[in-house]
């Protein structure tokens, strides 16, 4: 928290001899209001610079009590673009600023000149488009970024509000603001970054970025890492993709021209890529931060712009041997959750950006780590194929088309796409999902094809020839089933008559037939009989009887295995039954009563053994 005394008395003599006593904020908002209000109807140019520059003096003198907040700077500014200064005279002013800044080595009065051309080229993108303005300005920029300034005194310093008692107590401790080398250096990156965002510089003009600076930048960004606020370490970032931009552009003009050096390879031209290379191991908090501020980044302008310059850096540290396998595992994993987002969230305003990040995809799957490890790749397809699907009904980008079409060609998708998104050849097989035909159908149709099949089989064979039908597969039938079941059993047999195979069998001879039956199906269990019904002689003679009975009917059968003497076989061992048990004894009756007392109590014969107990005892 940042503590100021309540009220600051203060003097201060700007150049023009004049001394300003101000005591609160309402005072010095009060003194920048009748310095940009001019009380007569016409203004000399005189006037007009010796109001700015009486503007930027009181700023200057009061900026740490009055304009700590980046806001309260803000706003001092506005108020300054706001005026008549700018509004009617803003290119003298920015001139008279320009020069001011240069020859000015108050680090004050050039934090407020710095401050009011970052805000007016953020107003009006045309005066950051002016290389001949910002041309001898980069180099002091350069100059304020290259200060060294201590990473613990960077974010403030600790004064002592009042007199020390010696025991160091918190109430004496004054968190002051940032030391002014910091806020130059802080807005000197901001101011750079604009520029190479918005102009095209020529390689003439790139050879001031040596590869010192570049590493003092990347140096920076690990310095900075864990300081509260991100804010200065995301704006070197931004400075250093910006960078590589230029350097992008530059070797892409220069392999272009006629006069070109064929020999160069563009990593040699890009300084920002062979600093990168050189400090591989040195330099992961610039990865994590890039692909942090790109998952972060929202739909403005300005974070749409710092995307397209991440995507281009990302593209060339991908296709590179040197740096293709420059990012941790995790964070190219946290780098395809962002690209899967971002492809079906962004709007149709956006394409330019969505082809960007189509054409980093690519070379993100089939040239880093992720070409050996599956990562939601089902669902990266299903992104893909869904930004040209429904042709038929919008307009598909002919781009669009082309880098989707590209992305899918990978090896890393075509077995995927032939095993699980194949819908086409699923749709060629037909209805593949038919439903299962109940049992009440597969009945009547198995029931019907028996028919069929006896129909045929008693209608072309003729009697006495001895042909028995095929064996057909059928549904093995349960013991409950019913007697016309088992007469389409019987049915299959043929007649000893010519034409009796369609007439039905007299109620005398069905017990034979079921006795026949009951002799050659095989694998079928033996009902148990209940104790008594009838004993294992008596079950042998019937099965002889109905053996004999069935040789004599059909002649044309092969004996059953009663008739020749074996004992019938079956599928389980027939266990002995147990002998019946005994029959529970007989309880004695109780003694009959010899007669009655006067007390109605009967009197009972003794048991014999107590007779013989009370003989021996007398003997």
């Amino acid at each position: 928290m940042i503590q100021t005394s309540p009220a600051v008395n203060m003097l201060a003599e700007d150049e023009f001899g004049i001394t300003y006593f101000i005591e609160n904020a309402q005072q010095f908002w009060s003194e920048l209001d009748d310095i940009l209000r001019f009380s007569g109807g016409s203004a000399t140019l005189s006037m007009l610079d010796s109001a700015l520059r009486r503007f930027v003096s009181l700023c200057a003198s009061y900026h740490e009590h009055y304009l700590q907040s980046p806001l309260q700077l803000e706003h001092a500014c506005q108020l300054l673009l706001d005026s008549e200064l700018f509004s009617f005279h803003s290119e003298r002013m920015c001139e008279l600023a320009i020069e001011d800044v240069q020859s000015k080595t108050d680090p004050h009065g050039q934090f407020v000149l710095y401050s009011v051309l970052l805000f007016w080229g953020r107003r009006q993108s045309s005066f950051l488009r002016s290389h001949k303005r910002w041309q001898p300005l980069i180099p002091l920029l350069m100059d304020h970024i290259l200060v060294e300034i201590d990473p613990d005194a960077d974010d403030f310093y600790i004064g002592l509000n009042a007199p020390s008692n010696g025991a160091g107590s918190r109430a004496s401790v004054v968190m002051g603001p940032i030391a002014i080398e910091g806020k130059l250096r802080a807005l000197s990156v901001r101011l750079l970054y604009e520029v190479c965002r918005v102009q095209k510089l020529s390689e003439q003009d790139l050879r001031v970025f040596s590869d010192s600076f570049i590493d003092h930048l990347f140096e920076l960004v690990e310095q900075t890492r864990f300081m509260p606020d991100e804010t200065f370490n995301y704006s070197v970032i931004k400075l250093i993709v910006a960078l590589n931009e230029q350097f992008m552009v530059a070797g892409l003009n220069n392999a272009t021209s006629p006069q070109s050096d064929q020999g160069k390879s563009r990593e040699v031209q890009n300084r920002v890529l062979d600093v990168l290379i050189s400090r591989l191991g040195s330099s992961k908090t610039f990865g994590e931060n890039m692909i942090f501020m790109l998952n972060r980044a929202t739909r403005s302008a300005e974070d749409l712009c710092m995307q397209l310059l991440v995507l281009k850096l990302l593209y060339i540290l991908f296709t590179s041997k040197a740096t293709s396998e420059y990012f941790y595992t995790n964070d190219l994993c946290v780098l395809v959750d962002v690209f899967l987002r971002e492809l079906v969230d962004l709007d149709d305003e956006s394409e330019s950006l969505r082809h960007t990040y189509l054409r980093v995809l690519h070379p993100l799957l089939t040239k880093t780590q992720l070409r050996d490890i599956p990562y939601k790749r089902p669902q990266i397809v299903m992104a893909l194929e869904s930004l040209t699907q429904n042709a038929n009904i919008r307009d598909i980008n002919p781009t669009t088309k082309r880098l989707v079409e590209r992305c899918l060609s990978g090896e890393w998708c075509v077995n995927l796409r032939k095993s699980s998104f194949d819908k086409d050849a699923l749709d060629s097989q037909g209805n593949f999902r038919q439903g299962s035909p109940s049992h009440d159908i597969l009945a009547s149709t198995t029931q019907a094809g028996l028919q069929s099949q006896v129909v045929t089989s008693t209608g072309s064979g003729k009697p006495g020839d001895g042909i028995v039908p095929p064996p057909v597969k059928q549904k093995q039938v349960k013991h409950c089933c019913s007697i016309q079941h088992l007469k389409s059993k019987s049915a299959t047999l043929p007649s000893s008559r010519p034409g009796s195979g369609d007439v039905r069998r007299p109620s005398v001879e069905s017990a034979g037939s079921l006795g026949v039956l009951a002799s050659t199906t095989t694998n079928t269990p033996r009902r148990r009989e209940k104790t008594g019904s009838m004993d294992d002689t008596s079950l042998l003679l019937q099965a002889e009887k109905n053996s004999q009975l069935k040789q004599h009917q059909y002649p044309h059968l092969p004996p059953s295995p009663a008739s020749s003497g074996f004992p019938p076989t079956s599928t389980a061992t027939q266990k002995p039954r147990r002998p019946p048990p005994a029959p529970p004894k007989r309880r004695k009756a109780p003694p009959a009563p010899l007669g009655q007392t006067n007390g109605a109590t009967l009197i009972t014969a003794p048991p014999k053994s107590a007779i013989s107990t009370h003989a021996q005892l007398g003997k």
